[in-house]
């Protein structure tokens, strides 16, 4: 299997891990609204882990190291977290602290998928 698509199986597991911890979280947590917030944050983690599979796709075509890889990510994680619920109502007093904290999402995101296995399953078909 082409490297591309371990990384595209490997997004759509962390979507799918993600996407089934909602029901749990939503049964531990009654409420219409603590719904709405554990859709939104497993939105926002699932668009974290695609720009962390993009640097990733990218680095590797440009042979880019993975310091340079998390540098070219975290702006974009760090866009992500700006426009979420989290911030709501809230203004970055720290700037270079808030800039840290996102590469450390960043680079949190990407231990996350690096310690996922290659072999995925899909519709009940491992690949």
């Amino acid at each position: 299997m082409g490297w591309l698509k371990k990384v595209g199986l490997i997004v759509l597991k962390v979507t799918e891990i993600v996407s089934g911890l909602g029901p749990i979280a939503s049964a531990l947590i009654p409420g219409d609204k603590d719904d709405k917030v554990i859709r939104v944050v497993s939105a926002d983690l699932a668009q974290i882990a695609a720009i962390i599979a993009q640097a990733e796709i990218f680095g590797q075509a440009l042979g880019l190291p993975g310091a340079q890889k998390l540098t070219a990510s975290a702006p974009a994680v760090a866009q992500i977290i700006m426009q979420s619920a989290i911030l709501a109502n809230h203004k970055i007093a720290d700037p270079v602290k808030f800039k840290a904290g996102c590469t450390q999402v960043a680079s949190g995101m990407a231990d996350i998928l690096s310690s996922l296995e290659d072999k995925v399953e899909t519709q009940g078909k491992t690949t």
